[in-house]
């Protein structure tokens, strides 16, 4: 039991140590230096920058202005972000956290290669928050998007009949709400609930297992489904599944 207990104990420290990094230090050192800046987004603007600096030093900013500076350091797979501050607007302590800092002592922020989704490889992991590259993933591999199990998948599709969004690949599926701004005809339908036939989509994901709906077997495939225009001239988006029967596959 002595001796169980003492392995359990030294792997603990080789975990907490980061030896078990996957990756050479060259590598992580590479990622860390393409990625000097993390943002975090409030609607359609940068909210707030955090830059690390070739000279040991950091700098977290808002729009038009600063709220916080100081040192860290770097080291296999690791940032340090040291305390206390060099400085700090005690008035926006709070946003420390939209970062996953720590307000009141030392904070890591680790650098995951492997982390992936069906769109980025690679992130900045910091406390409860996740901060992706912009590396795209690796095409035709299992992922879970909103915890739904699904396949990358890169085609572009164009539809062949009205079909339903659904947020989730059923028939049971909540459908998926959107304002929707035909250009075309110049004019705004409310409410939309539905890809219009013609249209084509760059499919994002299918899922893992087929569907036979009206005799025809085929996956649901996830889709981005551009809505009206909002505030400043940016659309709203919406993912959504449609069923894959009622499209074809272009070249």
């Amino acid at each position: 039991m002595k001796k169980k207990a003492i392995l359990i104990v030294l792997f603990s420290i080789l975990i907490s140590a980061n030896i078990f990094s996957q990756h050479p230090e060259s590598e992580y050192k590479k990622y860390f230096d393409e990625n000097r800046e993390i943002f975090i987004s409030y609607g359609f603007e940068i909210f707030l920058r955090l830059t690390f600096k070739d000279d040991n030093t950091f700098s977290i900013d808002g729009f038009d202005y600063h709220f916080c500076d100081g040192t860290y350091s770097f080291s296999n797979n690791t940032i340090k972000i040291n305390y206390p501050f060099n400085y700090i607007d005690k008035g926006n302590v709070k946003s420390l956290k939209d970062f996953g800092l720590n307000g009141d002592k030392a904070s890591e922020i680790i650098i995951d290669l492997d982390k992936s989704d069906i769109f980025c490889k690679g992130a900045y992991i910091s406390g409860d928050k996740v901060f992706w590259s912009d590396k795209p993933s690796e095409p035709y591999k299992e992922y879970i998007f909103e915890g739904i199990k699904c396949i990358k998948y890169p085609i572009r599709i164009r539809i062949k009949e009205n079909l339903k969004m659904r947020k989730t690949p059923s028939l049971k599926g909540e459908l998926v709400h959107l304002d929707y701004y035909n250009k075309e005809k110049e004019a705004y339908i409310s409410d939309r609930t539905v890809v219009f036939k013609n249209e084509e989509y760059k499919v994002l994901a299918k899922t893992l297992t087929e569907e036979t709906i009206d005799g025809i077997t085929a996956p649901w495939y996830l889709i981005l489904v551009e809505g009206a225009p909002q505030p400043p001239d940016d659309p709203l988006c919406e993912y959504a599944w449609i069923f894959g029967g009622y499209s074809k596959i272009l070249e």
